[in-house]
């Protein structure tokens, strides 16, 4: 329950910053791409491309899934219950 109010606080939160920032995102995976097969053709620096390579399409599976996804992240994650959400306040009279 607390873990799910956190990925709910967390991805509600930061919905502008994938918002704004997914092509960016990508381009700079792009040129992390492209720097990591300029490591590949190298023998001594293969290791470095390999992560670099590993990392970046990692990073891009991750923001295209967020994007595609959000909505269904934020339902799941939604620990309010719709009787739940509104706050009733008792009654006093004021005399």
């Amino acid at each position: 329950m607390i873990l799910k109010q956190a990925v709910y606080h967390f991805f509600y939160n930061l919905r502008v910053f994938f918002n704004l920032t997914f092509k960016p995102l990508l381009g700079l995976i792009a040129v992390g791409v492209a720097i990591s097969l300029l490591l590949l053709l190298s023998a001594q620096t293969q290791l470095a491309g390999a992560l670099i390579f590993t990392g970046c399409i990692v990073t891009a599976l991750w923001i295209t899934l967020v994007r595609y996804y959000y909505a269904a992240i934020l339902n799941w994650s939604d620990t309010r219950k719709k009787e739940n959400s509104v706050i009733d306040f008792p009654n006093k009279h004021i005399n």
